[in-house]
């Protein structure tokens, strides 16, 4: 992967599922933190993977625990480039 690449993003998008089997605690006092994540990407038609991920401005209210699925949407042919979908993600309990 080349720095053009990085700029460029997302060029082949797909619907996928990240599975969370690592997350970083949820922040103490702020609403919004930075949450670096270890996931299992699963890309229809390709086998899964392994990703780490940064969610940088993380709502606590939807901060993703180990178990969770987040629906994402990455790249069909650099799958380390996603985004996931927090508007599809519900609100967890206080």
């Amino acid at each position: 992967m080349g720095i053009l690449d990085f700029f460029l993003g997302i060029q082949d998008p797909v619907a996928a599922q990240y599975r969370v089997t690592k997350a970083t605690p949820i922040p103490a006092t702020t609403s919004v933190g930075l949450c670096d994540m270890v996931g299992e990407l699963t890309v229809p038609g390709k086998p899964p993977r392994v990703v780490e991920h940064t969610a940088p401005l993380t709502a606590r209210a939807k901060w993703p625990r180990v178990g969770d699925i987040l629906p994402v949407l990455a790249d069909n042919d650099n799958p380390e480039f996603m985004k996931i979908e927090w508007k599809q993600v519900p609100d967890r309990e206080a």
